[in-house]
């Protein structure tokens, strides 16, 4: 290749250099624009949210660290370190208040647990008051007539009773009355009176202190438990006439039960048509209860020997 040739060479390839960097330049520069365009589309579209939002999460933009410090000068103002000590000093008086009610709570309980363990001394004073007759009526004197009983008709009278003078029955059945009297506190008591009365008729009492036995009880063929039954019967009616006027001490109920009993007593007619005529009238029952209960202790204490 001549020099000219060369020359042409040279010269077509700085042309196509020129060409090549012009074409990089505007590819550059189109590239560079797209990348602002782009860049302005993502700040508008993040303004648009900004806006959108009612509520922006400015908690995520503030350190803890900082709220603490905030809320520590904030307490050290005057105004409202002011209102936090008094908020302190306003706790601390209920919880004194508290403290105080809940000691005097448990040593109440306490108190009141000393008393029922040791006993009410105002109680004890008060039953004290009402006397030895402070018992359910129902039961009243029946251990002192038991106790009585066991003692006069003890196995050796029961078993001798045939074999005893009619004086002597006679005077182990008064002796065992005026137990009796004694136990249910009498305060009207004459005596025992035999006598011949209609079959059937053991016993009778009209509140005049007396009961009238009939005389089939001292039989040498009449049962001593008989006898104790009967007599202490009849008393307990006297206990209960006596209850009626006032002279013991009878709830109220039992004092009214026992005096519309007195106004209904009636034996004459048979009990069918008049239940509480006598058979099931409140004195009825309660006298079989006493005399009863007296038989019962007695042969208890017998076959248990």
């Amino acid at each position: 290749m001549n020099i000219e040739e060369q020359n042409l060479e040279r010269t077509r390839q700085d042309t196509l250099l020129a060409e090549l960097s012009k074409d990089t330049q505007m590819l550059e520069e189109t590239e560079r624009n797209s990348s602002l365009a782009n860049f302005e589309k993502n700040e508008n579209c993040n303004e648009d949210v900004k806006q959108d939002s009612e509520k922006p999460n400015l908690a995520s933009m503030i350190h803890p660290a900082a709220v603490a410090y905030g809320l520590h000068k904030l307490s050290e103002m005057p105004a409202v370190k002011e209102t936090i000590d008094d908020c302190k000093a306003s706790i601390s008086d209920t919880l004194s208040d508290w403290s105080h009610k809940i000691d005097d709570f448990f040593i109440g309980i306490y108190e009141s647990a000393k008393e029922f363990l040791a006993g009410n001394e105002a109680d004890a004073k008060a039953i004290e008051n009402l006397g030895g007759s402070f018992v359910e009526e129902r039961d009243f004197g029946l251990d002192k007539c038991s106790e009585a009983a066991k003692e006069i008709f003890n196995p050796g009278v029961i078993e001798n009773w045939a074999n005893f003078s009619l004086e002597q029955r006679q005077q182990i059945a008064g002796a065992y009355a005026a137990e009796v009297a004694d136990a249910f506190e009498l305060r009207n008591f004459t005596g025992v009176y035999f006598e011949d009365l209609e079959p059937g008729v053991m016993g009778y009492n009209n509140g005049d202190g007396s009961i009238h036995l009939s005389n089939t009880l001292i039989s040498p063929w009449t049962s001593p438990l008989e006898i104790m039954n009967t007599i202490t019967h009849e008393l307990r009616h006297q206990y209960q006439f006596e209850a009626v006027q006032g002279y013991h001490n009878v709830t109220d109920d039992v004092i009214k039960e026992w005096a519309t009993a007195q106004e209904i007593y009636n034996y004459d007619q048979p009990y069918c048509y008049d239940p509480w005529g006598y058979t099931y009238n409140p004195l009825e029952i309660d006298a079989r209860y006493a005399g009863e209960t007296v038989v019962r202790n007695v042969t208890h204490d017998m076959i248990n020997a």
